[in-house]
């Protein structure tokens, strides 16, 4: 592939390399780690950008079949949209989507191929609802595999993409008014072409000793909305104007009213 190639060739690209080998193992890695965190989203309507097919046959060399991307969802309607290809095929930069439409959007890998990572951001807090949460997903450029991104001269997939630091990526979201509430690595081990329990056995140790050396890392957030405090006024009434309380005042009034009319039908008898 020559290092001209467009957009829509990267994209295809890497859409290829998640029905790889070593792509349907992050998949699957990817969401049994999310899998927590989506069984404690509620709401409507759950979004999921990816660049991975929706179909997801199964793989030569693979001994499980693919996981669901979107694995202990508890949220009804779930659909997926990409450029390429899924229930809704739009750009990430334009989703077709209302505003405040959605409970809860998982961004899995898009950031990285986007050819404006902010657009992105900003259009997914359009769609999402006040206090709506969002699970980001990203390859670690820190990982002993995303330094082969430093070393891509071919521009393999998914290689040529942004490396995007989990540091940066929170500080985006914070200038969005996000809160992290959690994070994790994901992929300890796991993209190597070892027999089964070797891999288990890298998986186990590495998350345990090096966690944070993951293939990628995933951050959970939610959209927090500031609510405007309620003004109280108390009304108190002027001490130079001579009444202390609303029950005096009342009783002065009627107290002159009827001294006025007793003298009226004083001067009359007389």
């Amino acid at each position: 592939m020559s290092n001209t190639f467009s957009a829509t060739e990267r994209l295809a690209a890497t859409a290829q390399w998640w029905q790889s080998i070593v792509g349907v193992q992050l998949r699957n890695d990817e969401s049994a780690a999310l899998e927590p965190w989506l069984a404690r989203c509620f709401g409507y309507h759950a979004l999921h950008l990816s660049l991975q097919p929706l179909a997801q046959p199964a793989t030569e060399g693979v001994s499980s079949s693919p996981s669901a991307p979107l694995a202990g969802l508890r949220i009804p309607h779930a659909f997926q949209l990409g450029p390429l290809g899924g229930e809704v095929r739009a750009r990430f930069e334009s989703l077709p989507l209302q505003a405040e439409s959605v409970d809860l959007v998982v961004v899995q890998h898009v950031l990285e191929f986007a050819s404006d990572p902010h657009a992105v951001l900003r259009e997914l807090d359009r769609v999402l609802v006040p206090e709506g949460r969002v699970v980001l997903i990203s390859f670690n450029p820190m990982s002993y595999w995303g330094l082969r991104h430093l070393f891509n001269l071919n521009h393999q997939a998914p290689w040529f993409g942004l490396g995007l630091g989990r540091k940066r990526l929170r500080d985006w979201m914070a200038l969005l008014g996000y809160d992290v509430e959690d994070e994790l690595w994901v992929g300890h081990g796991c993209l190597s072409h070892a027999p089964p329990f070797i891999a288990g056995f890298l998986q186990r140790w590495l998350a345990r000793l090096l966690p944070r050396s993951g293939v990628g890392y995933a951050l959970l957030a939610r959209k927090r909305v500031s609510m405007p405090a309620p003004i109280r006024h108390r009304w108190h009434l002027m001490p130079n104007l001579g009444v202390t309380t609303a029950g005096h005042a009342v009783g002065s009034s009627v107290h002159q009213v009827k001294r006025s009319r007793r003298d009226a039908v004083d001067g009359c008898s007389q």
